[in-house]
């Protein structure tokens, strides 16, 4: 076999790899699309299957649907009484409200707007990462597909605040990452922290400790000027103080101050706050613990590429040139967008592992950005002529030898990057969608009645064991969601006690087993509906069937 027949075999896993690589080039958004739609699938797919949490989603749901009902947009309640519990300004229970607009009264609605921000956010992220390479902004929209964690708790598929937060966070970032090129940026950041701010209230300040870190580190603190300091500040301030005087119309600083003592204070410092306390290794251990998932992946491919890139500018003396071109300035952002939240997390006491969701977006647009890098890298080794001749390439891959190894290993990279985020996705269609279920008497109420029957909007009572066995007269904060968006009904505390001495007319939700217990005492209640586990009693028979 002749020299050059030797290294055109040798070359051939390369020249393979570089046209499937135009043709991705050359249909990117096609890719792009699909990608979209899977994450889309990830987010909506049997979204109103899952049962309703009552920490937090449930509390949120009654929020919203009770705005609605009170015609009230910016003061919530809790069973038609003011929450002082769930101290969130208003922007996250406006999502719900869209979502019970657009949706009606469902599960669906309560989670609609929480799924679309997670979609919207790894959408952006990968159109972001594509500046970088398409490779990158492919596999962001995997990373995004692969993360179990946020998919199933208390984020993308359920109606609480983070998801929209995370949103509004994410925008942030990349408005901020990219302040050097345009300083109007900077009042897009502005922004994006004041929405933060109206859905999560005090989670808002990592933005702004972010965001200040890197003007210091990168110097355009020093370089804004008088009239830019003035819009940036108008555009933080001017929605807070909007939001804050139409809620100071409602009950003075009754909501501030409670957010203030309570969600700031009490959170931040108190000992042992509604027993959520946990040592500092907490988001360590449960982020990139054994119970990690995709995460701890990420975050070696971040040490790896921070690492590589460290030694390759010393060794090139290239810091400079990295820093003029935005390639430091991005690491830094990436660096702060990371540590500064998981640090400051770390450091309150109220520990949640939805509290530290903001810090794996860096992770998955940095692994993103190094892996598409890597794939590219032996392309780059024989893309100009003189790289073809041998004289730019490192001495092993002037042989025949070096040039098949280094095909035969971006190959195997490549097999390596799609079965392992594939087996994560995998691994989150498994545990997310797959075992999505619905709780037996949430799906009793929903099945019981409806909105048009003539004992909707009535009172309803409960007597079916809930988280706390020894209040089972009471409404658990699921119970209570379900049974407002179902009927309408106004939830009252006492179980058959209550529901026995209310004269208006009123519902009485109780399990077969506890039924057949009070059946003497129940005997003049109308059933209504049954179906063998649970039962629907009225007090008043003419009142009629519930489903009218």
């Amino acid at each position: 076999m002749t020299k050059t027949r030797e290294r055109s075999l040798a070359e051939a896993p390369i020249r393979l790899y570089r046209a499937l690589l135009h043709v991705f080039e050359k249909y990117y958004w096609i890719f792009f699309a699909l990608a979209v739609c899977t994450l889309a699938f990830f987010c909506f797919r049997c979204l109103d299957v899952q049962y309703v949490d009552s920490w937090d989603e449930a509390r949120h749901g009654v929020n919203a649907y009770e705005m609605i009902q009170n015609g009230d947009y910016i003061r919530h309640t809790y069973n038609y009484q003011t929450d002082d519990w769930n101290l969130k300004p208003s922007v996250s229970y406006w999502g719900i409200v869209l979502g019970f607009r657009l949706f009606g009264y469902s599960v669906l609605g309560l989670r609609f707007a929480s799924a679309l921000a997670y979609l919207l956010t790894g959408a952006v992220c990968a159109l972001f990462a594509k500046r970088y390479s398409k490779e990158a902004s492919i596999l962001v929209l995997a990373f995004f597909c692969a993360n179990e964690r946020p998919l199933s708790a208390h984020l993308a598929r359920a109606g609480d605040a983070d998801s929209l937060f995370l949103l509004f966070f994410t925008l942030a970032m990349l408005c901020m990452l990219r302040i050097r090129e345009n300083h109007k940026r900077l009042y897009l950041c502005g922004l994006f922290f004041s929405l933060a701010f109206l859905t999560k209230s005090w989670h808002a300040g990592m933005i702004a400790a972010v965001g200040g870190l890197y003007l210091l580190g990168t110097g355009e603190l020093f370089r804004l000027k008088a009239k830019e300091w003035g819009v940036f500040l108008l555009s933080v301030f001017a929605p807070l103080l909007l939001w804050f005087g139409w809620r100071f119309t409602k009950d003075g600083f009754f909501f501030l101050r409670q957010m203030v003592e309570v969600d700031l204070l009490a959170r931040t410092g108190s000992a042992d706050f509604e027993g959520h306390e946990f040592p500092f290794s907490f988001y360590y251990d449960t982020v990139f613990g054994a119970e990690g998932f995709i995460y701890r992946w990420l975050l070696l491919i971040c040490a790896a590429g921070l690492l590589c890139g460290l030694v390759w500018l010393w060794r090139n003396r290239a810091w400079k040139e990295a820093w003029r071109n935005g390639t430091l300035p991005d690491v830094l952002g990436y660096l702060l967008w990371f540590l500064v939240p998981f640090l400051g997390f770390s450091v309150i006491r109220t520990k949640l592992i939805w509290y530290c969701y903001p810090c794996t977006v860096p992770l998955a647009l940095g692994a993103a950005v190094f892996l598409g890098k890597v794939l590219r890298a032996p392309l780059a080794l024989s893309d100009s002529e003189e790289a073809r001749e041998g004289s730019l390439r490192p001495g092993f891959l002037r042989t025949s030898g070096g040039m098949l190894a280094a095909g035969l290993a971006v190959w195997l990279l490549a097999a390596a990057c799609a079965a392992g985020t594939g087996y994560y996705m995998w691994n989150s269609y498994l545990h997310v969608i797959r075992e999505a279920h619905g709780d037996p008497f949430q799906l009793f109420i929903q099945e019981s009645v409806d909105r048009d029957s003539r004992y909707a909007g009535e009172k309803a009572y409960v007597f079916v064991p809930g988280e706390d066995p020894e209040e089972i007269g009471s409404w658990d904060q699921n119970m209570l969601f379900v049974a407002e968006i179902s009927g309408d009904f106004h939830c009252a505390d006492g179980g058959i006690e209550g529901f026995l001495e209310e004269e208006e007319p009123a519902v009485l939700y109780i399990d077969a087993a506890h039924y057949e217990e009070y059946r003497q005492t129940l005997a003049g209640a109308e059933l209504l509906y049954e179906n063998g586990s649970y039962l629907l009693l009225g007090n008043s028979a003419e009142q009629g069937d519930t489903k009218g």
